[in-house]
């Protein structure tokens, strides 16, 4: 009956791919600004003409 006393550790993952996923979908909506701010200013540049 020694091994009904002893206890294994199930030890987690150390590496958990939530954090990457985060930075991931934080990159991805600074992308999307970046493209849509240069969008914005090709339009704008375009509507503008000489000052």
């Amino acid at each position: 009956m020694a091994h009904a006393k002893s206890v294994q550790l199930h030890q987690a993952p150390t590496i958990s791919f939530k954090p990457l996923l985060a930075i991931k979908g934080y990159l991805a909506i600074l992308l999307a600004a970046f493209v849509e701010a240069k969008a914005m200013e090709l339009k704008s540049r375009k509507t503008s003409g000489n000052w």
